[in-house]
Parts: structure tokens; sequence; C-alpha cells
């Protein structure tokens, strides 16, 4: 019979050969904590912002996220917390866009009329859709070459602001932004519909009813390479993760943050066995 102090040992030796073998093999997926915020705009386009109806040029969105992000998962406005956009550009006139307008600027930012709450956006049928690739390295941000196509028509990025249903001022032009695979991409007018809340169009004494492009389309065309959605996050302490920091704090905005893995069923038991054999003793 082995003698106490042998049996440690002997658990011991098994607990570390199960912790390997387990271990191995092991992929940590990457995180990034948040809150952060997914960014992108005219500038991140160069000259590939073609207008092919109307002369809409001038674009720019902000979304907040409370996060996190992880790789290989898919994103349908998860965590959003605020949404802020600008448009603006001229219309066409000879013959007019259902509008009537000849030009337009919507600005929902702090500066106009104002930012929309997560509630708000999806309340009024609003989304963001992408997908992030299994083996994307969030730790230097995300970019375009990070995202998989998500649809079939091979998207990686939609924003849609439509507002159905709540159509206060009469709007024609919330924006519909969707970005392709294949480095190419759409902006143009969102799908409105008063939908009987009585909201007329002044212009015209009419209900909003739009489809899409019906008001502005732009081609897009970019090197996924170069786009960044987010920014690279401030670095994180290697092996650090949000249970292990002290007591009332966060990781950074936008910290990586590498998870902290469980303890396994096989560890569990070893340590289970230790324990009795130190009380036999």
């Amino acid at each position: 019979m082995l003698s106490p102090s042998r049996h440690v040992v002997l658990v011991l030796a098994v607990l570390l050969a199960l912790a390997a073998s387990s271990g191995a093999g092991a992929t940590p997926v990457p995180s990034v904590e948040g809150p952060f915020r997914l960014s992108l705009g005219r500038t991140d386009f160069g000259s590939g912002v073609v207008p092919e109806f109307s002369n809409v040029r001038n674009f720019s969105f902000d979304l907040d996220f409370a996060g996190p992000l992880r790789a290989g998962q898919l994103y349908t406005n998860l965590d959003l917390d605020e949404v802020r956009y600008r448009i603006s550009g001229g219309l066409e006139t000879n013959p007019p866009t259902p509008s009537g307008f000849s030009a337009f600027a919507l600005i929902r930012d702090a500066s106009g009329e104002g930012p929309i709450p997560a509630s708000d956006w999806i309340f009024q049928s609003s989304s963001v859709n992408f997908a992030i690739a299994p083996d994307a390295e969030l730790g230097d941000g995300i970019q375009l070459t990070e995202l998989v196509e998500f649809d079939k028509t091979g998207a990686i990025l939609e924003i849609n602001a439509v507002e159905w249903g709540r159509l206060d001022r009469a709007r024609y032009h919330p924006p519909e932004l969707r970005l392709f695979a294949d480095g190419t991409g759409l902006l143009r007018n969102a799908n409105n519909d008063s939908k009987g809340t009585g909201t007329v169009n002044p212009a015209t004494g009419e209900e909003v009813r739009i489809d899409f492009g019906d008001e502005y389309v732009t081609r897009l065309a970019f090197d996924p390479a170069q786009i960044t959605l987010i920014a690279a996050p401030p670095a994180v302490p290697s092996g650090v993760g949000a249970s292990l920091l002290p007591p009332g704090t966060r990781p950074p905005r936008g910290g990586f943050v590498p998870p902290v893995p469980e303890p396994g069923t096989a560890m569990l038991l070893g340590l289970g066995l230790v324990g009795l054999s130190l009380r036999r003793r």
C-alpha cells in the first residue's frame, strides 16, 4: 500500500498530466472589451466615392457599443448604446426626386437633431450587421479584412438607419450603407414609410413612401486592408482578464482582454483527491 505522502505525489502527477492534456490545442477566443466605437466616413474611401444618382458625397457614422466583440461571431444591434450619423448632398431636380428637395442635410448628433438611442434605433427597424472572422486579431482594432460575409449578397457590413413609423419630420433621406467583400459598397436612402402615422411631406402634402435609392445612390470602392472600423485598443497587461483586475476597476475602454480559462472537470476532480488524501493523513 502506498504511504499517504506517496499517494499525494501520485495524485499531483496525474493532475498535472490531465491539465497538460486538456490545455493542449485549446485556443482562447480573442475579445475586445467595451465600450467601443465603430466609425466610418467619406475620408475612409478617398476617391472611391462616386455618386450615381443625385450628388451625395458627405457622410459619417459613429456607433457606440457596450461590447464585448469576439472573433467568429455575427452581431446585429448587439449591445448597441447610441448611433450618430451625418449625411448631406444635392438631389436631382429635373425631374425632381419624390421629396421635391434640391438638397438636404440630415444630422443625427449633438450638433443637429441629436443622437439615436439604442431603444429608438431598434424600435424604428434600423439595424447594423457585421460578422467577425474566427481568426481575427482584435488586439490591433477591427479592420474590414477581419469581417466575413453574413448574407447571400456578399455583404460584410450593413448600417440601415430606416425610420419606419417614426417620420415625425417627414424624412426621405435616412441612409443605408452596405459594404461587400469584393471591395465595393453602396450608399443610398433607405425605404421609409409613414405607416399610417399621418406624417406628410410639407412640400407636397402627401404621406412619405420612399423606396431604396429613390432620392440618391452613391457607389463606393475601397481596399478592405486600408479601413479600420474600430481603433486599436489601449494595451492591457498580458494574461490580465476583467475578473483578475483589482476591485472597483475595469479594463481600459476598448481594451483587449484575453479570456480567463475556466477550470476543467478533471482539474477539479484532481484537487478533490488531493484534499481527501491530506485529510486522511
